[in-house]
């Protein structure tokens, strides 16, 4: 009776995922989030005072190095080669659509990877822009590294009558341009007349 209806059913059995393989599953995911996240805490995020191989990891990890470019520009070729050797494939079946993939492949593959890198330099360029103009009114400044200058000492007026002293010359440029004053002379009464 079962057989003769057009829909024959099969009975599947349905098992449960064991309990080892959820658990290991659960904790794959909890060791995967927070291994990402004691990476960026840890070392993405602190400024890089690295040095050789820690440093260009440092760079990928922060994407302040960007490899799309040379990717882009190895996929290009890659994709310049397949259209040149199809266009030959095809050459010895239709010579016009061996030409018409040549010619429009090239020219739609160029605009294509033309436009992706426009938006990588563009996004370079700003970079630089942003480096050279320094940080914005509102954000912190750069840590300076720390100069060892001396300050200036401040100039003593001179006595009156006294020689001015010449101070001694060294081989380093001066570090402003204000011209030495010369002495100024003591302040002479005009004669009076004789009283009468």
């Amino acid at each position: 009776m079962y057989s003769s209806y057009p829909y024959a059913y099969s009975y599947a059995t349905y098992s449960m995922p064991s309990f080892y393989s959820v658990f290991l599953t659960v904790l794959a995911a909890l060791v995967i989030v927070a291994g990402g996240l004691a990476l960026y805490f840890l070392f993405v995020r602190k400024p890089n005072h690295y040095q050789g191989a820690v440093a260009r990891l440092h760079d990928a990890l922060s994407f302040r190095t960007f490899y799309t470019e040379k990717l882009l520009r190895a996929l290009y070729c890659i994709a310049v080669v397949s259209i040149v050797v199809s266009s030959v494939i095809l050459l010895f079946s239709n010579f016009f659509g061996a030409l018409l993939v040549f010619i429009a492949g090239n020219l739609i593959a160029r605009i294509v990877f033309e436009f992706a890198l426009l938006l990588l330099v563009l996004c370079r360029n700003t970079q630089e822009i942003n480096q050279k103009m320094g940080p914005l009114p509102g954000e912190p400044a750069a840590p300076q590294p720390p100069q060892d200058t001396v300050p200036p000492s401040q100039p003593q007026a001179p006595q009156p009558g006294a020689v001015p002293s010449q101070p001694p010359q060294s081989h380093t440029a001066p570090q402003n341009n204000v011209p030495p004053q010369a002495p100024i002379p003591p302040r002479q009464e005009p004669p009076q007349p004789p009283k009468q």
